[in-house]
């Protein structure tokens, strides 16, 4: 299974993602990607550095998947990484929900709402960005909010909404959530 977080910037899918890899055993998905690595991040790990020759030449030869833009850095999921058995968590981007459902059989999409769209907000500025990806980020946020709230199909798509409160609350709820689909997964 690939549980598949989405929501906007700030709203924890990566600290979600590292939490239901902890303590549910789940393998991270890396996303392929031309973004500098930031401060803490491992590489093959939290998602896979590479140039932009080597994501064209990855994309040439039919490794990855999903290829996509997002503010100015490209992005593809592994091929063998969305067609595998094992129980893996990836973050993605809104606008991936449909190709992704097209490629992944077993996969339980999960958009995470902020609880306060200003502590949202701040979790972003803790990330210390350059001022002009900075304002990117805040941007697609409200265009996020625009795009997921006017839109009842893309809201279809999702198995499950939860309201982080970025509390234990939130954390708790949110494992109890990806167990109940195990479990259901195994009968």
């Amino acid at each position: 299974m690939l549980v598949t977080l989405f929501g906007v910037t700030g709203v924890g899918k990566s600290f979600f993602k590292k939490l239901i890899a902890q303590e549910l055993g789940f393998k991270n998905l890396p996303i392929v990607t031309t973004r500098e690595k930031r401060t803490g991040e491992i590489n093959g790990i939290d998602k896979e550095f590479v140039t932009q020759e080597e994501f064209q030449k990855m994309k040439q030869a039919g490794i990855t998947q999903i290829d996509f833009e997002f503010l100015g850095v490209r992005y593809a999921y592994r091929k063998e990484y969305l067609q595998s058995p094992e129980n893996r968590v990836t973050e993605a981007e809104l606008s991936n929900i449909y190709k992704l459902k097209k490629c992944v059989k077993d996969m339980f999409a999960i958009y995470l709402v902020p609880y306060d769209l200003e502590r949202a907000k701040l979790e972003l500025q803790k990330r210390n960005l350059p001022e002009e990806v900075y304002q990117k980020r805040l941007a697609e946020i409200h265009e996020h909010i625009k795009e997921y709230s006017s839109n009842p199909n893309l809201q279809k798509q999702f198995d499950c909404v939860l309201i982080n409160d970025y509390t234990e609350i939130s954390q708790k709820k949110l494992l109890e959530i990806v167990k109940q689909k195990m479990n259901t997964n195994k009968r």
